[in-house]
């Protein structure tokens, strides 16, 4: 499955970074950085979205070394994890092998290897902003989505105001400082795309799913670089700014997680 590139041209550099992470990923979600606050809170508002959800099955596409496993089998669901990262599967059947209730496999979510209406929940948190084929993963997730059965995906918001500082200040600023120092372009980097509730959701109904649940997350005030300098500012302020999960200021967030339910 890995090896099937498909459509998507970076896949390669994709598996390659992530590959490079799997020992250290796990410890991104420790600590009081501003990413250690965005990894957490985008979990917690997972484990929120799905708290109706008790028992049968869930896979959690993009599983990484496997941190939602333990909260998933302790509400009784038999943990299936799938990853493009051979490095991170492998840290997990180490990890793991001693959960009956875990089972873990390298995969794409555009193209699964389970049957139909196998899942009550597919969870894919940091995974479709990697890809290039929107249709695709939706079209598996829903197919491998038992009728009744809800998919929860985490979206980077693209009308985020630290985002679009990012791509339109930052990033240019970076390259004309490296242009003025006579320096080369950077070397090539995993990019990361950016979502707009409306179209995605419009995505999801295409393809049969109905939306329940809208929830954004990690409110990032200060910009970068300047959250990474002063990282208790910058999480103080995020929690602060969470109550505007749901509100008409949601979409200072960052990112956000819809939760699409199968009919």
């Amino acid at each position: 499955m890995a090896s099937d590139l498909g459509a998507n041209s970076q896949e390669p550099l994709v598996v390659k970074t992530f590959d490079e992470k799997a020992m250290t990923y796990a410890a991104g979600y420790t600590g009081e950085s501003a990413t250690a606050h965005s990894f957490r809170i985008r979990r917690d508002r997972a484990y929120e979205m799905s708290a109706d959800k008790r028992g049968g099955n869930i896979l959690d596409v993009g599983c990484g070394p496997g941190l939602t496993i333990d909260h998933f089998v302790n509400r009784g669901f038999q943990f299936y994890g799938v990853d493009i990262s051979q490095k991170m599967i492998r840290q997990c059947q180490a990890a793991f092998a001693s959960v009956p209730a875990a089972h873990f496999s390298v995969g794409r979510i555009e193209a699964m290897e389970f049957p139909g209406a196998m899942f009550d929940v597919v969870l894919s948190l940091g995974v479709v902003e990697y890809i290039e084929d929107d249709a695709a993963a939706v079209r598996e997730m829903a197919r491998v989505t038992k009728p009744g059965g809800s998919i929860i995906v985490s979206l980077p918001n693209r009308v985020s105001p630290y985002r679009v500082w990012d791509r339109t200040i930052y990033q240019g600023a970076r390259r004309v400082v490296r242009a003025l120092a006579g320096r080369g372009p950077l070397g090539p980097d995993v990019h990361r795309r950016e979502y707009g509730e409306r179209d995605y959701c419009a995505l999801l109904g295409s393809h049969g799913l109905r939306v329940r649940e809208v929830v954004y997350y990690n409110f990032k005030i200060l910009p970068f670089p300047f959250d990474r300098l002063l990282p208790g500012v910058a999480v103080s302020l995020s929690r602060a700014a969470e109550r505007f999960a749901r509100g008409w200021l949601r979409w200072i967030g960052t990112g956000l997680l819809v939760r699409a339910d199968k009919a």
